[in-house]
């Protein structure tokens, strides 16, 4: 495909740590960018103002056909009946994405991506592939992909956020959510892919209405008792792709990389020196499924050894995204309709506590416990709390690492290797065993 030079990108796009709002939109609203996107087909919504400023806002050009339009994979469902003066408005609070409609007037985002780069290359991958795979899988597709000197534009179709709300009135509204997500990450994980930013955010639903009120939008209750909505895994940002033949447990990245607001499992809070992306996705994945429903084992019994398993500090016997998902299968079937439509209810205070300090098995029948005891992981060890707060300055994390990758390279070393070895190391930042180079 011909790339445009005619478009070109401004500074504050170019640098990641370049954050210029004002400058982001001032490029989507340019006449050039509006233009180029009407030559492949594109309308971009309208910018709202406010007071006279520009906001992140926008509305779609062409008024809706009809106050609610059925989903029509891979288009979402979409409803303007809730009143708004912009029923359909959508806003992206860091300008690198924007929305618009194609000449048949369906809905889809737009997001800038650096040329060259994992993420990329994970869009490039999933726009190959057939619209019914990932529809099969829960990740979100790729519609097209638009070159522009050093960038691509991404298309996707419009979907909508706030996945867990309006409050889920059933176990199964709740069950269906982490099958989606386990299904997605498999699909990811089987194609060497990390997606590295696990979290409900990046949980997308096949509704949207205005972007302000999707979490108390009336209509998905009626879309979720119907099972009629869909979820998806989506944004790459952070995500790695590695070569299809590489053996998946044999990567490892510096830990300083499983650092962010994205880590919310505790694999490298004890000064490790590095970390298994693929099983850090599954860790952060089941935080995120303790929040949602640890509360409800009394119901779903089964939650329990999942959310153990996906979280345990043990590595080595922690789920594969495959293995979480067949678990899930296979117990999600043996459960009767009456288990499914028990009535959600909202966490007590005590399900706040963190998901490595929560007992969920505390109220199981005991014949239940006793079946899956192995699974269930033990309370956090006292050398374990000591590291994680020895380890709690960043320069304490990075000497004790120092230290045990040190410890680690010499005893797997053969006598008058290990100095060969450390220099190879510190000169090339490779080994079998770590992926990126070590920050030290």
């Amino acid at each position: 495909m011909a790339v445009d030079s005619n478009l070109k990108i401004p500074f504050p796009f170019q640098r990641a740590q370049i954050f210029d709002l004002d400058d982001r939109l001032a490029f989507w609203n340019a006449p050039d960018t509006i233009r180029f996107f009407e030559d492949h087909g594109y309308i971009l919504y309208r910018r709202i103002l406010k007071n006279g400023y520009v906001t992140c806002a926008t509305t779609p050009v062409m008024p809706p056909p009809v106050e609610f339009m059925d989903a029509d994979y891979p288009y979402a469902s979409h409803d303007s009946k809730l009143g708004r003066t912009d029923p359909l408005l959508a806003e992206d609070i860091r300008g690198k994405v924007v929305f618009a409609q194609d000449s048949l007037g369906r809905h889809v985002a737009i997001k800038l991506v650096r040329d060259n780069t994992d993420e990329h290359r994970i869009l490039q991958f999933l726009h190959q592939q057939p619209l019914e795979l990932l529809q099969e899988n829960c990740v979100v597709p790729i519609l097209d992909l638009l070159p522009i000197e050093g960038f691509w534009f991404a298309v996707m179709p419009r979907w909508g956020g706030s996945v867990r709300h309006p409050q889920a009135n059933t176990i199964l509204d709740v069950l269906d959510i982490v099958h989606a997500m386990l299904k997605g990450l498999s699909f990811l994980h089987k194609r060497n892919i990390t997606h590295g930013d696990i979290n409900d955010e990046n949980v997308l639903v096949n509704h949207f209405c205005d972007s302000r009120i999707e979490g108390q939008c009336s209509v998905r209750w009626d879309l979720r008792s119907r099972r009629q909505l869909s979820y998806a895994l989506f944004d790459f940002d952070f995500s790695m792709m590695f070569p299809p033949d590489m053996d998946r447990t044999h990567c490892r990245l510096s830990y300083d990389k499983s650092w962010g607001t994205f880590c919310m499992v505790h694999d490298t809070a004890q000064g490790e020196f590095d970390y298994d992306p693929f099983i850090f996705d599954v860790g952060n994945m089941g935080v995120v499924f303790c929040d949602l429903c640890q509360h409800l084992t009394p119901a779903a019994p089964f939650l329990a050894p999942l959310l153990d398993r996906m979280t345990t500090r043990d590595l080595e016997r922690r789920f594969t995204a495959y293995e979480a998902l067949r678990f899930f299968e296979e117990m999600f079937s043996q459960m009767s309709e009456t288990q499914l439509k028990t009535p959600y209810w909202v966490k007590e205070s005590e399900v706040y506590l963190p998901f490595d300090e929560y007992d969920r098995w505390k109220d199981l029948p005991s014949d239940f416990v006793n079946k899956w005891s192995s699974y269930r992981e033990p309370p956090i060890p006292l050398l374990t709390k000591f590291l994680r707060w020895l380890c709690g300055p960043e320069w304490a994390h990075h000497v004790i690492a120092y230290i045990r990758w040190f410890a680690y390279s010499l005893v797997s070393m053969p006598t008058g290797v290990f100095s060969t070895h450390l220099v190879g190391l510190r000169l090339s930042g490779w080994t079998p065993f770590i992926q990126r180079s070590l920050p030290f």
